[in-house]
């Protein structure tokens, strides 16, 4: 056994855990993941023997007297347990001489000896030296001083929020502990790195999770976020920046994120290859950040050789392995290839069935990713068939409010809009914002969405007052926490503008059209999907106003841009060929109109068949111009 390893200073803390009923230990150490992983272990390793380890953290940037006090109140609490305390890198009175803590320490050491409790002190080895000096006394009163050297070679990326419930005040809780913390880590000279990887970056995360957007943009803009993450060389750093990146990504700010993202990948293919997990792992999430952009064919290319690659390293039926299946399959979607992501998703299904069962948490996903596929294949049937299934497995195994459960139920509430059965995806739709407005708030993001999809029932049910309310209400909400050119935001101000559209507000639609269009393409660029779904929402507004030929020109503009970027197959540009042809036959170019349908019909006979519901509406539209 390596000596400084985490399995050699585990063994030796338990060894003097069991062996001594009170005394202190000092453990300097490297590396915070290391700190975190022999903390766990020992946790476990103690369990067997009936003793508790208690976690102590001292507060930051209070007075000395303060500090001792709130310890020592901790300790009295910790009666014959293991106490395993940090923080000592921190806990310095924001103003004043750093030493005032240690040396409080240093008096109290008899009183702290005294406490029937072993205590664990950990002390970072930039700070060890400094420690020893200060205070001699009572660093000769440590019964055992050790050495944690082990750094990992590739660090786990930390848990992140999203995914799980965050509630608001855990979120601000997290936020309140980075503000009070880094400009006493500051003045310590700890480096960027720790400050954004211990403080900002779980408090960011949290917040963007509790849809408190601009709060999180406050702290990014108080951490230099390139400056305490790009060291090549420490794997630290580069999960630091991977995370950076992550966290930019669900802002919006998708440039800053991919720079960063796509430094991670070639360092990490640099250090270990192109088939490493950490490799892969980054060149997955790069992927995530082009689709996020609209850079749908970069983002199948990067997924397609993870996927490979994966299959080939660890099986077909490996967790990463399914995850890139999953992921690959969300792209061909949006590529317009539904086929090719059914045969994807039926592969993962059936292989978490397999493996899992069917009441289990990654199998109901499987399963609602599935039906939504059929939904745009038109197999309403077996979408809504698939749904409930889902529905039913996480009844067995969720609890009413869980995130995946709600989604279920949200997906099932699509399925009925698609199929025309408004009333019950109404009362599906109003029960989920219930429980989300609940059980995270009205200002979470899944509530919002909640809001919009209430919204659009609403307006296919005729009832466009109150599908503007809600979407006025979504449109409020999203400002503020958000800002003005979140994405986000610019798709509530485009749902409002088509509840003012049916209303017949047409100016007031037009102005809020335009206004996300320049937004857009400003923010995003001319040519991402958002950008050009707005230019076809004015065009309909247009038309609405007799403005014709405007309407025209978008529609021309939307139909080449998508066809050259996602192919003149694809359901968009299919759609989209509909749409003019309809203007087209509007100002008097019937045979140019019929030419067009026709074409659309061909393509989605071939792409989504000939039963598919938007096949069938083409058919028809073409028999109706062809009847005129």
């Amino acid at each position: 056994m390596e000596s400084g390893s985490v399995r050699d200073v585990t063994d030796r803390l338990k060894l003097w855990s069991v062996q001594r009923e009170q005394g202190l230990a000092r453990v300097e150490w490297d590396s915070a993941f290391t700190r975190r992983d022999v903390v766990d272990q020992l946790r476990f390793a103690l369990e067997g023997t009936g003793t508790a380890l208690v976690e102590i953290e001292l507060a930051p940037g209070e007075a000395a007297e303060q500090t001792l006090a709130d310890l020592l109140e901790k300790l009295r609490a910790a009666h014959r347990s293991v106490v395993s305390i940090t923080g000592i890198e921190w806990a310095f009175p924001e103003h004043g001489n750093r030493l005032d803590t240690l040396i409080a320490l240093s008096f109290q050491r008899e009183t702290l000896a005294s406490f029937p409790v072993r205590q664990i002190w950990w002390v970072p080895s930039s700070l060890t030296e400094r420690f020893i000096l200060a205070v001699p006394d009572l660093d000769s009163w440590f019964q055992l001083r050790l050495h944690l050297t082990e750094v990992p070679a590739h660090p786990p990326q930390p848990e992140p929020v999203q995914g799980r419930t965050v509630s608001v005040d855990e979120a601000r809780f997290l936020a309140w502990r980075f503000w009070e913390r880094q400009d006493a880590a500051r003045q310590q000279n700890i480096p960027e790195q720790r400050i954004w990887l211990e403080l900002a970056a779980p408090a960011v995360d949290a917040l963007i999770a509790a849809g408190l957007i601009i709060e999180a943009n406050a702290i990014l803009a108080g951490v230099n976020v390139e400056s305490a993450t790009l060291e090549p060389g420490e794997p630290e750093r580069l999960a630091a920046t991977e995370r950076a990146a992550g966290l930019l990504s669900q802002q919006g700010q998708f440039s800053r994120a991919r720079q960063l993202q796509e430094s991670v990948l070639v360092r990490r293919v640099q250090l270990f290859g192109d088939d490493h997990p950490d490799s892969l792992l980054s060149m997955n999430n790069l992927a995530s950040i082009f689709r996020a952009q609209g850079d749908y064919i970069g983002a199948r290319v990067l997924q397609q050789r993870v996927l490979e690659a994966r299959i080939r390293l660890l099986g077909e039926e490996h967790v990463d392995t399914l995850v890139s299946m999953n992921d690959l399959a969300i792209t061909m979607s949006a590529l317009g290839d539904y086929a090719g992501a059914r045969k994807l998703q039926e592969r993962v299904l059936e292989a978490r069935l397999r493996l899992s069962g069917e009441e289990n948490l990654e199998t109901i996903v499987s399963m609602s990713n599935l039906a939504l596929t059929l939904k745009r294949l038109g197999d309403y049937t077996g979408a809504v068939r698939l749904q409930e299934r889902a529905l039913k497995a996480s009844a067995s195994v969720l609890s009413d409010d869980h995130p995946s459960a709600l989604k279920s139920m949200s997906n099932l509430a699509e399925i009925l809009t698609a199929q025309g059965e408004y009333d019950g995806a109404r009362l599906l739709h109003e029960r989920v914002l219930n429980v989300r407005n609940r059980v995270l708030g009205e200002e979470h993001p899944d509530t919002l969405i909640s809001l919009n999809n209430l919204a659009a029932v609403l307006a296919e049910q005729r009832d466009y007052t109150s599908a503007r309310r809600l979407h006025e209400r979504a449109l409020e909400v999203r400002k503020r926490v958000l800002g003005t050119e979140h994405p986000d935001t610019l798709g509530s101000m485009n749902n409002l503008a088509s509840a003012l559209r049916a209303e017949g507000e047409l100016d007031e639609a037009r102005q809020l059209q335009e206004r996300v269009i320049e937004i857009s393409a400003r923010k995003l660029g001319d040519e991402h999907p958002n950008t050009i779904a707005s230019v076809n929402n004015l065009a309909w507004t247009l038309r609405a106003q007799g403005d014709l030929e405007g309407s025209r020109r978008l529609q021309e503009r939307v139909l080449e841009v998508t066809t050259r970027i996602l192919g003149e197959k694809h359901p968009d540009a299919l759609t989209a060929l509909n749409n003019l042809a309809l203007l087209l036959f509007e100002t008097g170019n019937r045979n140019e109109a019929i030419r067009l349908v026709q074409k659309a019909l061909s393509g989605q006979c071939e792409v989504l068949g000939e039963s598919n519901p938007d096949t069938r509406a083409t058919a028809n539209l073409l028999k109706r111009l062809e009847a005129q």
